[in-house]
C-alpha cells in the first residue's frame, strides 16, 4: 500500500479536473459541448521556439479539448514538429507531473504508436512527503496554502525533469533512456508560466518520422498523428491491485484534497477523507488522452 502523502496526492488526481476561467471560456466558444479533438492546422515557423518549457515564443491561440483538460498547439518548419501543452487545473498538472506522459507521434495522421517520447518520467511516489500536522481541532489549509504547497512540488518536479525515454525508436523495443536536449535532435521541457499554467514543449525531427523529409515547400502534402497519454499509477511492490484500481473512482478518491481540492480537515495532518478510496474491485483511475492530427504547413 502506498504511504499516505503519495496516496493524498493521488487521490486527488481522481477528481474531476475545477474548471478553471480559462476552462469556461473554451466550453463557452465550444457551445459547452464536449470538444473531441480532431484535425488541427500546423503553422509554419522560420523561427524554431526554443525548447524550455516557457512557451513566450507561441504566439497563436491555442485549441482545447474539454475532455483531457489540455490547451494544445502544434507547430512545423521544414525539418522539425512541435507540440505545445497547457494544462490550467491542479489535478490535470498532477497527473502530468507525478506519473508522467507520452506523446506518440506518427506519419500518418492516424494515432498510431511510430514514435513516442515518454516526458516527463513518472516519480517516486514514496518520496511525497505529507506536509506538517496541525494541532488537533485546528482548521485546514487555506485554498492559497494548498495552491502554494501544490506549486512548490510541481517546482521540485520540473527542477528534476532532465530525462525521457524514446519509445519504438529505430523499431527498439526497448525504451532508450536519454536527456531532455537528446543530440537525435529530440527536445522536450515542462515549466511554469506567470499565471502558474503547466507548460510542455516537444521538438521532433521529421526524418525520425518519415524515411525522406517531405517536400513542403514543393507542395508534397505531410500530416502528423499527435496522441498524447496520461499514465497510471503502479502499485506497490508486494500489492495485488492493479494499475487499474489503485485510485478510487473519480469523484470519490482517497480524499485527496476532498471533492476537488475543496478542503483537506479530516485528519489533521490536512488530507481530508483520509484513504477511503485506496481499494481494488471495480474502482478504477481516470487519466487523460487526447489524440489529434496536424496537416504540417509549407513557407
Amino acid at each position: 500500500m502506498l504511504a499516505l502523502p503519495a496516496a493524498a496526492w493521488l487521490g486527488s488526481c481522481a477528481q474531476k479536473a475545477v474548471p478553471t476561467d480559462s476552462d469556461k471560456a473554451a466550453n463557452a466558444s465550444a457551445g459547452k459541448a464536449v470538444v473531441v479533438a480532431s484535425k488541427v492546422p500546423s503553422r509554419f515557423v522560420t523561427t524554431p521556439p526554443v525548447i524550455d518549457g516557457k512557451a513566450t515564443e507561441w504566439t497563436d491561440s491555442l485549441q482545447y479539448d474539454a475532455s483531457s483538460h489540455l490547451q494544445y498547439q502544434v507547430l512545423n518548419d521544414a525539418r522539425t514538429v512541435y507540440v505545445r501543452l497547457k494544462a490550467a487545473d491542479m489535478p490535470t498538472q498532477a497527473k502530468m507531473a507525478y506519473l508522467g506522459m507520452v506523446v506518440w507521434l506518427d506519419s500518418t495522421g492516424r494515432n498510431q504508436q511510430q514514435l513516442g517520447v515518454k516526458f516527463p518520467l513518472p516519480i517516486d511516489l514514496s518520496t511525497i512527503k505529507a506536509p506538517a500536522e496541525r494541532p488537533a481541532g485546528a482548521m485546514g489549509p487555506t485554498a492559497a496554502e494548498r495552491q502554494e504547497e501544490h506549486l512548490k512540488r510541481l517546482r521540485g518536479i520540473i527542477a528534476g525533469a532532465h530525462e525521457m525515454e524514446l519509445l519504438n525508436f529505430r523499431g527498439s523495443k526497448e525504451p532508450v533512456l536519454t536527456d531532455s536536449e537528446a543530440k537525435l535532435g529530440v527536445k522536450s521541457a515542462i515549466g511554469l508560466d506567470a499565471r502558474n499554467n503547466l507548460i510542455y514543449e516537444l521538438a521532433v525531427p521529421l526524418r525520425l518520422l518519415y524515411r525522406r523529409v517531405p517536400d513542403l515547400a514543393g507542395g508534397r502534402p505531410a500530416t502528423v498523428g499527435v496522441w498524447i497519454q496520461g499514465q497510471k499509477p503502479k502499485p506497490a511492490p508486494g500489492s495485488q491491485q492493479s494499475d487499474m484500481s489503485v485510485v478510487g473512482p473519480q469523484g470519490g478518491g482517497m480524499g485527496g484534497y476532498g471533492g476537488g481540492y475543496g478542503g483537506m480537515g479530516g485528519m489533521r495532518g490536512g488530507y481530508g477523507g483520509g484513504m477511503r478510496g485506496y481499494r481494488g474491485g471495480g474502482d478504477t483511475f481516470q487519466t487523460f488522452s487526447l489524440k489529434t492530427s496536424a496537416q504540417l504547413a509549407d513557407k
